[in-house]
């Protein structure tokens, strides 16, 4: 199932576009959900209601979802998925409370392990002809090789890498790799050049994507919060906040890499 999280104020356009969009490519449902705050003036069966009739908006387009989930806080969030068996997370950003902030959001997905996007209302419809990969040094970002290849197999989308420029060549053998998998597939991809290191080539990426005429960044979250991205936010938050297209992420997988250095 993919979930759709958004205000209740407003039909979540680009959110629903691209649910759609892998749930049809995935044989998968779409389930709306929202938070009711403090202050809602709205009554709860008329959220719920609203939510149906979304679905059902949906409905030619795509399976119905589940029951439509009704949140009272960020932190029933992640049992909701969990129990849920959620493929896919679906965020649309707006002026509304609740969902005007990203760092309370990222916080909510800290512990998710499927790949959730954050997009933006104004957002055109989504293209994924091109996607673009950063790759750094990270052993993690060989995580991005299966959700690439993913696109590339059901939307027969173009792979940008854009390796990281360092010292190092961790970044390159990580792009490597994931060649390898995409060459199995035969899927399109190609290289482009970074000028920036791996602490800065997941934005560079994102402030590259109308130059190279992409549609979506995919991205590692950040493996832990230092005082920095506590006080001003991490990468991800700023990436966010620059996007012009939708931005998947993806956690760092603790049970699969031993995350030091």
């Amino acid at each position: 199932m993919i979930f759709i999280f958004s205000t209740h104020k407003e039909y979540p356009n680009s959110a629903a576009d691209i649910a759609v969009q892998f749930a049809n490519a995935s044989d998968r449902s779409v389930c709306f959900t929202t938070m009711i705050q403090k202050k809602e003036t709205d009554s709860e069966n008329s959220i719920v209601q609203k939510l149906s009739d979304w679905s059902n908006q949906l409905s030619p387009q795509t399976k119905n979802g589940a029951n439509h989930q009704i949140l009272h806080s960020l932190a029933e969030f992640d049992t909701l998925i969990t129990n849920a068996e959620a493929s896919m997370l679906v965020i649309e950003l707006s002026e509304n409370e609740g969902f005007n902030k990203v760092k309370p959001l990222l916080k909510m997905c800290r512990n998710l392990r499927i790949p959730y996007i954050f997009t933006k209302p104004y957002f055109e419809k989504l293209n994924l002809n091109r996607v673009i990969v950063p790759i750094t040094f990270l052993i993690e970002d060989r995580e991005k090789g299966p959700f690439a290849s993913s696109l590339g197999r059901f939307f027969n989308s173009e792979l940008l890498f854009l390796t990281a420029k360092d010292y190092g060549h961790k970044a390159i053998q990580t792009t490597n790799a994931i060649k390898s998998l995409l060459d199995k597939f035969q899927l399109k991809y190609q290289d482009i050049q970074a000028t920036k290191n791996s602490h800065k080539v997941e934005l560079e990426a994102t402030l590259r994507t109308t130059e190279l005429n992409a549609g979506m960044v995919i991205i590692s979250a950040s493996r832990e919060y230092g005082l920095d991205d506590i006080l001003f936010g991490p990468k991800e938050f700023h990436i966010i906040n620059e996007a012009e297209v939708p931005i998947m992420l993806l956690n760092p997988r603790s049970d699969l890499y031993v995350l030091c250095g």
